[in-house]
């Protein structure tokens, strides 16, 4: 038997399977748009000098470097700190379209002569990952050659109050290969878990004191020598009230703001000297739009 249906209901059904419909797609949608994550390069600088001849894997030349930041700004992207991560996760500020990381490690006094003026001059910011036995032991020198030498304390508390510059640790005295088996931060062969928390605490609050002790604004993230890290490493880390970690895999970040785990794992792509600033940048997915 075919029932026949007034128009009035008809006209309401047919709103009613729209409705419903419509729904169904825009509950389709959220999770795709939720998906879609920005893409963090960070790049990894050392040592910077005006001589090629002292260049290499972990120098670059004066001129390599401004060419990257003169690089980095005609491609619209925007330097941010761990600080300005942070913020984003944190909900207190929003990030730059295209942002990019720029780090510069174990803290050689070529940060306060080269790379602190060109910073000032292309605006962009960096993060400085200092090695406290290398600051105390050129603190105490008259030694400051811009060839060789670290920074002193003086200098890392005068650039840490500098908005382009952000001070973060990279050991006391953990960048180093012992005869015991340990690399960097790593956990050794056969210590046990205790062993090697107490290790590591004790030498990254040594770092976290003296830079309190001597004016630079408290690290929030620990830089790991040479990259080592043990499975162990991001819950002791994390712990002591670090929010960040940077490690030396080569590879793209993605910012996730509903997530704190890839803030332990910040990969950076080392710079070396010899190549041309697109072609390491295109490693990166740095490019002109």
């Amino acid at each position: 038997m075919v029932i026949k249906m007034k128009k009035g209901y008809a006209l309401l059904a047919a709103l009613l399977l729209l409705t419903v419909s419509a729904g169904h797609q825009a509950a389709r949608s959220v999770p795709a748009a939720a998906a879609v994550r920005t893409p963090l390069p960070i790049v990894m600088y050392h040592q910077v000098s005006q001589n090629a001849r002292r260049a290499g894997a972990y120098c670059v030349t004066l001129e390599e470097l401004e060419a990257d930041f003169r690089y980095i700004k005609a491609c619209g992207y925007t330097a941010v700190t761990t600080q300005t991560l942070l913020d984003a996760v944190d909900g207190k500020s929003d990030l730059p379209e295209k942002p990019i990381i720029i780090t510069f490690d174990d803290g050689f006094e070529s940060v306060a002569q080269y790379v602190e003026p060109l910073l000032k001059k292309y605006g962009l910011c960096a993060v400085v990952s200092v090695v406290g036995a290398y600051t105390d032991r050129y603190s105490q020198s008259d030694d400051h050659s811009v060839n060789y030498a670290y920074l002193t304390w003086e200098e890392v508390a005068r650039l840490s109050g500098e908005d382009c510059v952000e001070i973060q640790n990279h050991s006391y005295d953990l960048h180093q290969l012992d005869n015991c088996g340990r690399k960097g931060a790593k956990k050794r062969s056969g210590e046990s878990e205790e062993e090697y928390r107490r290790f590591l605490q004790n030498d990254l609050q040594k770092m976290q004191s003296l830079c309190l002790e001597n004016g630079v604004k408290l690290p929030t993230a620990f830089t790991y020598p040479f990259g080592c890290y043990s499975k162990e490493s991001k819950e002791i880390i994390k712990a002591m009230g670090f929010r960040a970690a940077y490690i030396c895999e080569e590879r793209m970040n993605y910012v996730d703001l509903d997530s704190t785990d890839w803030l332990y794992r910040l990969c950076r792509y080392n710079r070396p000297h010899g190549v041309e600033t697109a072609l390491f940048f295109s490693k990166l997915s740095v490019s002109p739009d």
